[in-house]
């Protein structure tokens, strides 16, 4: 527990580091109040901050922030590139930290920021939303329940919608691949040995539309991850296969066939980890993170090995 921490009833005092942090989708969004309460806000390094009007002193100066005491916890906002150096500044001066989606600017800077939360005993993470996904908790609830050890072959299959007005999207692989690999990151007992992606796309130059990503594991498994902006509904979200069972997901229902035809359901639980809620029982109680930092690495690494793997079109290890 940090030495600004009260007593373990109170609210955590949040530090905000964001251009806007009433935005009606900044980070103060889904905060629940009776378990943090704003103490502070900072624009330094905002390029365009709105005017903040709210309770909680304004500094322009993050360093002044961090000298407020009723600051246990800061979010960081803004530019993806000063992100990091907010959190280091933060964890150095004993405080928790949340970092908004996307956690930093590379894989390294990700791993400064866990590093620097491990050495100092406290919280670094982000909301992965993704990961309360109904059809990844129904699979993951049942290969729980059937006591799995080994995925030896997995195939997830995402649908990213086109943008409404026709116009071309961003390169889908940098705008949902990190979701993804996460994803299959979580699924997977075992580490990747090597990325290899390919992409498509509408037209020459034009941004991808689709992309496979194809992981063998250092052990012998393997994962495929394809993913597209148009609907395939014949396709499960998930396919996994494991010693003796074949495990099939959609529309957040898993059903696990054994060799000899037997086939169990199981359905994506009703309730999920909150966030927030877990992020207050980390820091008052100790309890384990949602999302820890290692998993952030992680998939950053391995989102940045799918990105230059696609650029060369030769496999890059992890």
């Amino acid at each position: 527990m940090s030495e600004h921490s009260p007593a373990a009833g109170k609210p955590i005092g949040v530090g905000i580091v964001s251009p806007d942090p009433a935005a009606e989708d900044g980070p103060l969004a889904g905060m629940p109040g009776h378990l943090f309460e704003p103490a502070a806000v900072s624009d330094e390094g905002m390029t365009d901050p709105a005017e903040y009007d709210g309770p909680a002193p304004c500094y322009s100066d993050f360093n002044m922030l961090l000298e407020d005491e009723q600051v246990e916890l800061v979010v960081v906002e803004g530019p993806v590139e000063k992100r990091r150096d907010f959190a280091v500044r933060a964890l150095n001066a004993g405080r928790h930290v949340v970092i908004t989606q996307p956690f930093a600017e590379t894989a390294v800077d990700a791993a400064r920021v866990m590093k620097t939360a491990l050495k100092a005993g406290l919280v670094a993470t982000s909301d992965m939303a993704w990961r309360d996904d109904r059809d990844l908790a129904s699979l993951m609830g049942a290969l729980a329940a059937e006591n799995v050890a080994t995925v030896q072959g997995a195939l997830v299959f995402r649908t990213t919608p086109a943008p409404p007005d026709g116009t071309p999207g961003q390169s889908l692989l940098s705008e949902a691949g990190i979701e993804v690999l996460d994803q299959v990151h979580m699924l997977l007992r075992d580490d990747v040995k090597t990325v290899s992606a390919h992409l498509q796309a509408p037209a020459t130059g034009a941004p991808d539309d689709g992309f496979l990503i194809y992981l063998p594991l250092r052990l012998g498994g393997w994962a495929i991850a394809h993913a597209a902006r148009r609907a395939i509904p014949a396709l499960p979200a998930w396919l996994v296969h494991t010693p003796g069972m074949t495990f099939t997901t959609s529309g957040g229902r898993t059903v696990a066939a054994t060799s000899a035809g037997e086939e169990r359901v199981y359905e994506a639980p009703a309730e999920r980890v909150d966030f927030w809620e877990n992020l207050f029982g980390a820091i008052r109680q100790g309890e384990p993170v949602k999302c820890h930092p290692a998993d952030v690495v992680k998939a950053m690494k391995l989102h940045e090995a799918a990105l230059a793997s696609a650029e060369t079109g030769e496999p890059v290890s992890i």
